[in-house]
C-alpha cells in the first residue's frame, strides 16, 4: 500500500472512526513499543474501529521555531511509516491515517506553523488544538486565527479543560462552536474514567451532548496504561440514555465525514 496521509472513507459504509489518539510508538508520552500500539489497535478493531488518525502532541510552547516545528512533524512521519508498514502486515487492524494534537494557547502561537506541509488530520484542512488544561480566557483568537488563514479547527477534549471563574463552561463551549469550530470530546468521560483526575468531566460531557454541541467523540487513547475508555463503552452508554443516533453519529459518520469531505459539520 502507498503511503499517505490523507484517507478515503464512505461515511455511509465506515464503522467507527477514532480522530485523537496517541498510539505511534516512542513519540510522545502514549503507547511506548510497536507491539503495544499494535495491541491497542486491535482492540479498538473489536470495538468496531475501522479507521485511526493518529496525532501524537505537537507541543508548540517547546518548538521555538517553524524550523523545530517541521522538524518534529518529519520525525512524527518516519515514526507513523513504522507503525503503518507494521500495521499492513496484521490483518484486521484499522486503516491508519496521520495527524496531530496541536498545544496552541494564542493567535502568536498558531500562525507561524499554519503553513506547514504535513500540518492537519489526515491530510484534511482540520487542525485538531488543545488550549493547555487550565483555560487562559476563551481562546478565541486561537478559533479566530485558524480560520481566518483557512484552515479549520477541532477543539481537542471540550470537557476536561479547567474554566476560570466566570467563563460558563457550556456558554464558552457553544461561542467556540457559532465561531466555526468543532468540539470532541473523549469517549471516557461518559463512563467515569477521569473521575479522581478531573472529576467534572462526566457531568460536562453528558451537558454538551444534552446541549447538542458536540461534533465528534475520540478516545485520547494513551497506550495499555493509559486507554482512556473503550469506543464501544462509550458507544453503549450513549445507547443506553436514549442517544442512540447521536452516538452513531459522533463515533462513525462525523468523523468519516470529515475525513471524506473535508467539509462543514454534519448536524
Amino acid at each position: 500500500m502507498t503511503k499517505m496521509t490523507s484517507i478515503q472513507v464512505d461515511p455511509s459504509k465506515q464503522p467507527l472512526v477514532d480522530l485523537h489518539n496517541h498510539l505511534i510508538p516512542a513519540i510522545d508520552d502514549g503507547a511506548r513499543t510497536l507491539a503495544e500500539a499494535i495491541d491497542c489497535l486491535r482492540a479498538l478493531a473489536l470495538d468496531g474501529v475501522g479507521t485511526v488518525v493518529a496525532t501524537p502532541h505537537l507541543l508548540l510552547p517547546q518548538l521555538p521555531t517553524r524550523e523545530a516545528v517541521e522538524k518534529e512533524l518529519a520525525r512524527h512521519r518516519r515514526a507513523f511509516e513504522t507503525l503503518e508498514t507494521a500495521v499492513e502486515q496484521q490483518p484486521g487492524l484499522p486503516e491508519l491515517g496521520l495527524g496531530q494534537e496541536i498545544w496552541a494557547s494564542s493567535a502568536e502561537m498558531i500562525a507561524p506553523v499554519l503553513g506547514c506541509e504535513g500540518l492537519g488530520l489526515a491530510g484534511t484542512p482540520y487542525l485538531l488544538i488543545e488550549f493547555g488544561f487550565d483555560l487562559q480566557g476563551t481562546h478565541n483568537d486561537v478559533v479566530e486565527e485558524v480560520l481566518e488563514r483557512g484552515r479549520k479547527i477541532v477543539i481537542a477534549h471540550a470537557e476536561r479543560y479547567r474554566f476560570p471563574d466566570g467563563l460558563d463552561p457550556l456558554e464558552t463551549a457553544a461561542d467556540w462552536r457559532e465561531a466555526g469550530a468543532l468540539l470532541q470530546v473523549n469517549t471516557g468521560s461518559f463512563t467515569g474514567y477521569y473521575e479522581t483526575s478531573n472529576p467534572e468531566a462526566q457531568t460536562l460531557a453528558w451537558q454538551l451532548l444534552e446541549a447538542g454541541l458536540i461534533d465528534l467523540i475520540a478516545t485520547d487513547h494513551h497506550g495499555s496504561r493509559r486507554s482512556r475508555g473503550s469506543p464501544r463503552e462509550a458507544y453503549d452508554a450513549l445507547v443506553a440514555a436514549g442517544y442512540a443516533s447521536q452516538a452513531e453519529r459522533l463515533l462513525g459518520t462525523n468523523p468519516a465525514s470529515l475525513l471524506a469531505a473535508a467539509g462543514a459539520r454534519t448536524e
